[in-house]
């Protein structure tokens, strides 16, 4: 009974913290956040240390997260991360006086990439946003239905290999 309890008073805010930490900071800082091509790596070793820290809470009971409580580990800081990853991207926008898309026309140019007129008119559009507001509203809903979709379910992937690693002595220790 003692070590069922312990397991229910096991405090998940601070495993959801460092994983939406490890996830945002990984996102945000300039050549870490390459390490997200490679399937999203940075978002899933997130969810995978949000699940560690749960670990070492659990280990003085002797009890090991079970793998509902890393899907909702690796489910939160995701969503989180995606809030903070957004709004980091949008305050950068804001306080930034360069036009992307000018950038990414200007590049498409200099390399010789001939673009369907659809493609230029919503680059424009853009492009017009930008001066107007400072920023894109469309690119910033863009970017935060694609981060609310794929920063929880890469976290969760990542809690859920963390779980099954580090879950992996849990067969050991009972033998």
């Amino acid at each position: 009974m003692d070590t069922e309890n312990n397991l229910h008073t096991a405090n998940k805010i601070k495993p959801v913290i460092t994983g939406t930490l490890i996830m945002t900071a990984i996102a945000v800082l300039p050549v870490l956040n390459l390490i997200n091509v490679f399937c999203c790596a940075g978002i899933m070793a997130g969810g995978f240390a949000g699940v560690y820290s749960y670990k070492k809470q659990l280990e003085p009971s002797g009890q090991f997260p079970e793998i509902k409580d890393a899907g909702m580990i690796g489910i939160l800081s995701g969503i989180l991360a995606a809030v903070f990853v957004t709004g980091f991207g949008l305050l950068i926008s804001l306080f930034s006086d360069v036009n992307p898309m000018l950038d990414i026309m200007n590049s498409l140019d200099g390399m010789g990439f001939d673009m369907p007129p659809e493609m230029l008119s919503y680059i424009e559009k853009f492009s017009q946003e930008f001066n107007q507001h400072g920023f894109s509203p469309t690119i910033t809903i863009i970017s935060f239905v694609s981060n609310i979709i794929l920063y929880p379910l890469f976290g969760s992937i990542g809690a859920l290999i963390g779980v099954s690693v580090l879950n992996k002595n849990k067969t050991k220790s009972r033998i």
